[in-house]
């Protein structure tokens, strides 16, 4: 398109509410004044609440893009605009309440034309992402900007080095691939953050003062100077996630905790205790571990302790024997397990009054499965997953399910000679290529056995 052509289209004077700017990604300009005059000509009617301009090929934005001529202007997407070498003054958008800017390879440095002559800039914004910025080392903050700012996204931005206090005040602040950002657990005045996302980002910490409103922390191959994770520190924490916290090593508290929900801990290599006494969380329903090799007990007096816990998950922690001494909660519903021997301690740690009803288990290394006696009275639905080395399945250790999926076990030969019990009335097989061979409706070796079953999915 020329700059006349753009002028023809004669946007300023249709009421369009959204509009998109796409050119050719593989668009190459060779007269960056002709791609500015463009744009310019391209200019939107004062109606325009959405616009999203994608592979720009100029190297600056027409005044109409940031003087309030879009005095309605909601949400602006900018991406790939890789001859950008400077980002105009969206501060002075009025109504914007979303800004995302992606793959500005030109920028290195965002200062104070980002924010414009007013004296309170972004005055509306809620949303700020920044994805894929290649060169980008430094970002100044004005102190009266973003005052409503609740949710800041930094993604891919790999020569960034600092963040301004002021950009922490957010509600909810992500942080992923930002391999030298500095943030250290004393400089981050976190005062009304709710959600913390960190992931990939080494240098960056958790806060450890005025944590009073955070709910979520998600940490994931970051946060290396984590090593003991304080809990008290965190008294609204409903889901805390950590995964691939290479030097953390233990959960602390010594008060009780009313608010967590949900824990994860995986592949974390240095993990090897809760806290001594055990996890003071009364309203915990799940917890997830996996990839823990210097783990060795689970959290101490779970019966007791933790009796709202209803979904248990314990996968590839060796060093594991036993899921309680003391027994598990009477409302745990969801099993995982990747281990026999915490298989053989699950029925043995389950009192009469068990609502157990489905285990699934993955990557457990035995040929036949499940002996008769083995599974708990109270299961009706088992998963296997990933057992390679299963090759056929016990009809008497099957006998009380109504439930039986199996996925990824490659050497699974066949279905018992006395086929299934009668109270399954679901089958799934999927990624069973032996046993889905012998499973063909009409002339497969197990098809009588299983033609019956009301729900049933073969190799889908």
């Amino acid at each position: 398109m020329n700059p006349l052509d753009a002028l023809e289209a004669n946007l300023k004077n249709k009421h369009l509410v959204v509009l998109e700017l796409i050119w050719n990604s593989n668009h190459v300009s060779d007269d960056p004044g002709k791609e500015n005059k463009v744009l310019e000509n391209l200019q939107p009617s004062k109606h325009l609440e959405h616009l999203s301009i994608l592979n720009y090929g100029g190297t600056q934005f027409p005044s109409w893009v940031f003087d309030n001529s879009l005095s309605n202007l909601v949400s602006l997407w900018l991406a790939d605009c890789k001859y950008c070498l400077c980002l105009p003054p969206f501060g002075l958008l009025s109504s914007l309440r979303i800004l995302q800017i992606i793959g500005f390879d030109g920028i290195v440095s965002i200062g104070a034309e980002f924010y414009g002559a007013n004296r309170s800039s972004f005055k509306s914004l809620e949303i700020l992402v920044f994805y894929s910025m290649k060169e980008w080392e430094e970002w100044e903050c004005k102190t009266t900007s973003f005052p409503r700012l609740r949710h800041l996204s930094i993604d891919r931005c790999p020569k960034l080095k600092g963040l301004s206090e002021q950009l922490l005040h957010s509600k909810e602040l992500t942080i992923h691939y930002c391999d030298e950002l500095i943030i250290s657990e004393n400089s981050m005045d976190t005062s009304s953050l709710e959600i913390l996302n960190i992931y990939s980002s080494p240098f960056v910490s958790i806060p450890t003062t005025h944590n009073d409103f955070l709910e979520v922390i998600k940490i994931s191959g970051g946060c290396d100077s984590l090593t003991i994770f304080p809990l008290d520190l965190f008294p609204k924490l409903r889901l805390l996630k950590l995964q691939r916290c290479q030097n953390l090593r233990r959960i602390s508290q010594e008060h009780p905790h009313d608010h967590l929900n949900e824990l994860t801990i995986e592949d974390c290599p240095q993990f090897e205790s809760f806290p001594s006494e055990g996890l003071l969380a009364p309203w915990l329903q799940k917890i997830a571990i996996q990839g823990t090799g210097n783990l060795k007990l689970l959290p101490k007096r779970m019966k007791i302790l933790l009796p709202s816990l209803n979904n248990l998950r314990i996968i590839d922690c060796p060093q594991v024997e036993i899921l309680s001494e003391e027994g598990l909660p009477t409302n745990v519903k969801y099993v995982s397990l990747s281990s026999l021997k915490l298989i053989v301690s699950l029925r043995e740690t389950l009192d009469a009054n068990t609502c157990l009803e489905w285990l699934f288990i993955e990557n457990v290394d035995v040929e036949s499965f499940p002996n008769e006696g083995l599974l708990p009275r109270s299961l009706t639905n088992l998963r296997i997953f990933n057992c390679p080395n299963l090759k056929k399945l016990d009809y008497k250790g099957l006998c009380n399910l109504s439930s039986l999926t199996l996925l990824h076990c490659h050497n699974l030969q066949c279905l018992p000679v006395e086929g299934l019990p009668k109270s399954i009335s679901s089958l799934t097989i999927q990624d069973c290529p032996l046993l889905q061979l012998r499973c063909q409706n009409p002339d497969g070796e197990d098809w009588l056995k299983i033609a019956h079953i009301k729900e049933l999915i073969i190799g889908e």
